[in-house]
């Protein structure tokens, strides 16, 4: 009996993968996690994830046996972490799919996210931080990255391009206006000069 026990997490895992495959709203790759008496199954919509495209938090949270556990929108936090940026994600049920929670966003910078995940799920506290990994959901990519046959820059580069262009632009009255100033300097001198030299003659 306590050998049964012992396997009930792996089998509840190996379930939440099947469920997780058979589901319509199935990705490439997500991470599975026991916590407690419940299997979380979570990561980024429609995996791969480049920059800018429309994505978010996908989650499904199941029992031990297997069973989805629904309405946990009332009672679940979700934020999303990319350095030293946060935001806090509203988490709504998706339609048709017992279970499955889900949050829209858009990632506008390449790399590794974090998904915490706070609240309670049928009376069990949850404070659970996942992290993009090899082993778990992937990183949000850069979309030149997936381009073919010509790679555009990355949308960092394009917007820092675009500062840089804005900075020089600034500049460019301040140098105009230095230099008419100096012009009209310049002339002045000369005419000083021109009008010393008549008078001396």
């Amino acid at each position: 009996m306590l050998q049964t026990n012992r396997a009930r997490p792996g089998i509840a895992v190996a379930a939440a993968l099947a469920v997780l495959a058979l589901s319509a709203g199935a990705v490439l790759a997500h991470e599975v996690r026991q916590v407690g008496d419940y299997t979380i199954v979570i990561g980024f919509m429609d995996e791969p994830v480049f920059v800018g495209q429309k994505s978010g938090l996908e989650i499904l949270i199941t029992t031990g046996d297997e069973q989805p556990v629904e309405g946990l929108e009332e009672t679940l936090a979700a934020e999303a972490i990319q350095g030293d940026d946060r935001r806090e994600l509203t988490l709504g049920p998706r339609f048709g799919e017992p279970g499955w929670y889900q949050a829209f966003f858009f990632p506008t910078r390449a790399g590794a996210y974090t998904f915490h995940i706070t609240g309670s799920v049928e009376g069990q506290e949850i404070d659970e931080t996942f992290t993009s990994s090899p082993e778990g959901f992937s990183e949000v990519e850069e979309v030149s990255s997936a381009q073919f046959p010509i790679q555009l820059p990355a949308a960092a580069e394009l917007a820092d391009q675009a500062q840089r262009g804005a900075d020089a632009a600034v500049l460019v009255p301040v140098a105009l206006g230095l230099g008419a100033a100096g012009l009209v300097a310049g002339l002045a001198g000369l005419g000083l000069a021109l009008g010393a030299r008549r008078r001396a003659s």
